[in-house]
């Protein structure tokens, strides 16, 4: 809509109100009526002041008026939210950097503690970030001990927004298939699950520390959204504890470079690409047994919030416990049914301890945890495989077996029978193979071919080693 431009008249009616004791007992009509009479008595030279501070007005005005984009939004507005998420996004990385750093330089990198957490939701709201929760579940990791613990919980709303119960039932169908509300399972109470929530956090991190807890990059606006709604009905005022959502994939990749640094491990084909590739493949995803028993019995195990958390942790360890030849723990670090077929033997020569680790999806090169093998013997000192005990023994299949100076017939191909060979004499052959290798005869092992074995001839007869 088009903005309302200034009148030359009503500048006129304004003065003559303020000058005048009369005009200021007027009301704004009866001002109109009476200056109308006087306006139209005006020559063109007494109302060119007025007319002129009415298009000076419509300057002034348009220089104050915000310019949108082509959404229809305000630019300023635009630029300062890019500003609050750029100064967000460095806050974000420089304070999982001071973590990392700080547990690296206190030597207890691998019992460092970081929480990951996530939520579930019932629908959206179409124009605002507005997520109403449906589950929650955070878990306590650490390189050395694994999930050292787990909360979860089922969320009942009480309702969800209105006139989005079909894309409500639509998500939950598709996705985690909770009973939407009035059905909805779990704790009614938001006040008494934030407090929780809090508190839990606050046992796993400290009273003295910020609430930090570590979320896939697309789910942190949404664990951010389901964290205010819960919020918002705590009105005890000592909840004010306010709890930060992170990056749990640049963590990641932080905590593997520091991790390949501690161990002695180049790191140059380490980057923020290569981690979250490997987060995003979800090795665990099919893993049974580490959902909650609601999602266990309807076989929605791959949404479940419990899962996804435990997932992530099971993918840390993966991911860095064999470059800290870190002993992993069924239930903790890899799933329960996991059997561990790897052997840790540490470069030390004088040292015969030995620990096992599991079986890794992904091993990185120079990584200290060794694959065992049925085909030979490791020892405790070294982790060569002893050649003697191979009985098998390599054979040089790039050998001719065939006299190529002899003249035969080749065999021919899609078994038709060949014509009769009417080849150059075995003298004119020799002659213009002059020059050739001669290869031995027979093949042999690899092993028993020395330099001596291969010749060149030339065109007038004579050997050259």
């Amino acid at each position: 809509m088009a903005p309302k431009k200034h009148s030359g008249f009503m500048m006129f009616v304004n003065e003559w109100r303020n000058h005048n004791a009369e005009g200021r007992r007027m009301t704004l009509a009866q001002a109109v009526s009476h200056c109308g009479t006087i306006w139209e008595k005006m020559t063109t030279q007494q109302r060119g002041p007025y007319n002129s501070g009415a298009k000076d007005a419509d300057v002034a005005d348009r220089g104050k008026r915000e310019r949108l984009n082509c959404y229809g939004q305000g630019i300023a507005q635009v630029d300062l939210a890019h500003k609050e998420a750029a100064e967000s996004l460095m806050h974000m990385k420089r304070t999982t950097e001071r973590l990392v750093i700080n547990a690296k330089k206190s030597y207890d990198l691998e019992n460092a503690k970081f929480v990951f957490a996530t939520f579930n939701y019932f629908t959206k709201a179409l124009t605002t970030d507005v997520y109403v929760p449906a589950e929650f579940a955070a878990c306590e990791y650490s390189l050395k001990e694994g999930v050292r613990s787990i909360y979860s919980t089922m969320i009942d709303p009480g309702q969800i927004i209105f006139g989005q119960g079909s894309d409500a039932l639509h998500h939950s169908s598709t996705t985690h298939d909770l009973p939407l509300p009035p059905n909805a399972l779990g704790e009614k109470n938001m006040a008494k699950l934030y407090r929780n929530i809090v508190g839990y956090l606050t046992k796993c991190q400290g009273a003295d520390k910020p609430a930090i807890v570590f979320t896939p990059t697309e789910n942190i606006a949404m664990v951010n959204s389901c964290f205010r709604y819960l919020e918002c009905e705590d009105d005890s005022g000592d909840g004010g504890r306010k709890i930060q959502v992170f990056d749990i994939q640049y963590l990641l990749f932080i905590l593997k470079k520091a991790v390949m640094d501690v161990a002695d491990l180049n790191d140059e084909k380490i980057n923020k690409f290569v981690t979250d590739a490997f987060f995003k493949k979800d090795f665990f995803e099919f893993t049974s047994g580490i959902a909650c028993q609601y999602h266990e019995d309807i076989d929605r195990t791959k949404y479940c919030t419990q899962s996804m958390v435990t997932r992530w942790a099971y993918t840390f360890s993966d991911f860095m416990c064999g470059d800290l030849a870190i002993t992993v723990q069924p239930g903790k670090h890899i799933p329960a049914e996991t059997k561990p077929n790897y052997r840790i033997i540490c470069s030390d020569a004088s040292s015969l301890a030995h620990e096992s680790s599991f079986e890794s999806f992904y091993s990185c090169p120079g990584s200290r945890v060794k694959k065992e093998t049925q085909s030979g013997d490791f020892s405790l000192s070294s982790s060569r495989i002893s050649v003697a005990s191979r009985s098998y023994t390599p054979t040089d299949h790039t050998s001719f077996t065939a006299d190529l100076t002899k003249v035969c017939e080749f065999p021919s191909l899609g078994m038709r029978k060949s014509s009769k060979h009417t080849g150059p004499s075995v003298s004119a052959q020799r002659e213009r193979n002059a020059g050739a290798w001669n290869l031995p005869a027979h093949s042999r092992s690899i092993q028993k071919y020395s330099d001596n074995d291969f010749s060149v001839t030339d065109s007038v007869g004579k050997h050259k080693n």
